[in-house]
């Protein structure tokens, strides 16, 4: 049965201060990650963000608010919401704008005088946003009420803004935990994940409805053991003091959680998991780590993407329609000094759909007009399986013949795709068979798709902090800038909040 991560590391975090009865004791946020140029900052494209507006429906005073009573202050402060001034997300803004312009709405964090008991338990959890790789100073709360006297005409006011503050950080904390602050989709052409939806008018009507927040807290972390992993590490770095080296690992470990959120909350039972840093492949089958094998990934100026799909079909003895930017940079120099090279390496050349000797084609013309295969065999560029999980960036995995590269220690040698160590096995494991039949497919000789019995989810991923089976979290270069680019990411995000 799976612990939720919040449960998990409570003994390691000390659990939630919420025997406080002040809130003006919020630490002061950690120090962000190193700064970055402001040019960079700026190429993030943030979240809009816009004035909250809260018009109440059927909001005239009531003879409560003749009285100096906690109804007639509730009154008093929800009005007052209708006059404040503040900026928030879109999507945040909507949710608080539905929930309090309804007339039958209750206040959630105040109890007309000051805040309640559940309000503590809220700022309790904003203030260890550290300890899952947020930053404090994106929730911080309004407090300025605890200063003005009891029954004030300030202290209304600023009990107003403490109930429209805390409700955009709980929806905004959420939010973060369940998806993400950043969209990676906005990062680079090289991220593709459908972002996860979070219904934030819900949201903020169980925030409203329950007397605990753990329960919901809970089910909008990532329940994936490994990021209760990243968590425990990144509590131990910081705590380590080791400055330097550490510095930098926190940064991954900030990147890797961030990471987590993109993909699912929890990874199923049986997935393929490839981690480009690490220029590695795995298989978990019932949830364990069955099978692991070297990778070779894509070159720099042919990066592997970062995303999900599922696998759908295995390939034997596959063609390889060979890319334009290959023709264009790799076969026209042989073809100039050599017009039949083509023909001599067996590669099979067609002219809007015309077969024809590679010495006999005009290579001057658009090359959108040409069509080079080369055909099955152990000397074909995808060696003699591929498998396959539909994506829009044409990336799958596949074998080899040019097996020496899997002997380097930095292996981006491909135009994008996945080359493996061992597809044999991994064919096997995906179609739930041995490696005798996957042999004996491949001696036919001929092409042949088979698809999986079962289609399995593979995680083009790219972490450069991951946690192996024992929960030891190793660390990798970042060998597409891609953590620089994320934490960019992050401090536009966390600049555009404050």
């Amino acid at each position: 049965m799976h612990q939720s991560v919040s449960r998990f590391l409570w003994p390691l975090v000390g659990g939630l201060a919420l025997a406080s009865t002040t809130l003006s004791a919020q630490a002061e946020p950690r120090p962000a990650a190193p700064p970055v140029a402001a040019a960079a900052v700026k190429s993030y494209p943030v979240p809009a963000r816009r004035p909250l507006h809260i018009a109440r429906q059927g909001d005239g005073m009531s003879l409560s608010t003749l009285f100096d009573s906690a109804g007639g202050n509730r009154a008093k402060i929800l009005h007052a919401m209708g006059g404040l001034q503040i900026s928030v997300n879109k999507d945040i803004g909507d949710a608080m704008e539905a929930y309090y312009a309804d007339p039958k709405t209750k206040l959630i964090w105040t109890d007309g005088k000051g805040a309640t008991q559940k309000a503590l338990q809220a700022v309790g959890l904003l203030k260890q946003a550290e300890d899952w790789g947020l930053s404090n100073s994106d929730y911080v709360v309004d407090t300025s009420f605890e200063q003005l006297p009891q029954g004030s005409e300030q202290r209304v006011q600023a009990l107003a803004l403490f109930e429209a503050s805390l409700s955009d950080k709980m929806l905004m904390f959420l939010q973060d935990n369940f998806r993400g602050r950043i969209d990676p989709n906005r990062l680079s052409n090289y991220y593709d994940f459908k972002r996860k939806p979070v219904d934030l008018k819900a949201t903020i009507g169980q925030l409203s409805a329950s007397p605990d927040l753990m329960p919901i807290f809970d089910r909008f972390m990532p329940s994936n053991p490994k990021f209760a992993q990243l968590a425990a590490e990144l509590h131990y770095l910081r705590s380590s003091n080791q400055g330097g080296s550490a510095t930098a690992d926190i940064d991954k470990v900030i990147v890797a959680m961030e990471e987590m959120r993109w993909l699912p909350q929890e990874f199923p039972q049986r997935y393929v998991f490839i981690n480009q840093p690490e220029y590695m492949a795995y298989y978990h089958e019932n949830g364990e780590l069955t099978l692991s094998m070297k990778a070779v990934i894509g070159q720099q100026d042919h990066q592997t993407n970062f995303f999900d799909a599922s696998i759908k079909t295995v390939e034997f003895n596959p063609e390889w329609g060979v890319p334009q930017s290959i023709i264009r940079n790799d076969m026209l120099p042989h073809l100039k000094r050599d017009p039949a090279y083509l023909d001599k390496e067996g590669y099979k050349v067609s002219v809007k759909g015309k077969s024809m000797s590679s010495a006999k084609v005009d290579w001057s013309q658009p090359l959108e007009n040409i069509s080079v295969i080369q055909p099955p065999g152990p000397d074909n560029a995808l060696g003699q399986l591929k498998i396959l999980f539909p994506n829009p960036h044409d990336i799958y995995m596949h074998d080899t013949p040019a097996r020496g590269k899997f002997a380097s220690q930095d292996r981006m040698f491909s135009h994008g795709c996945v080359r493996l160590e061992n597809p044999r096995a991994m064919a096997a494991a995906v179609l739930k068979t041995s490696v005798e039949a996957v042999d004996q497919e491949i001696s036919g000789g001929e092409k042949k798709d088979v698809k999986v019995p079962e289609e399995i989810p593979v995680y083009v991923a790219y972490f450069t902090a991951w946690p192996t089976a024992d929960g030891t979290v190793h660390y990798f270069d970042d060998i597409y800038g891609r953590d620089a680019q994320t934490l960019t990411a992050i401090a536009a995000t966390t600049a555009s909040r404050g």
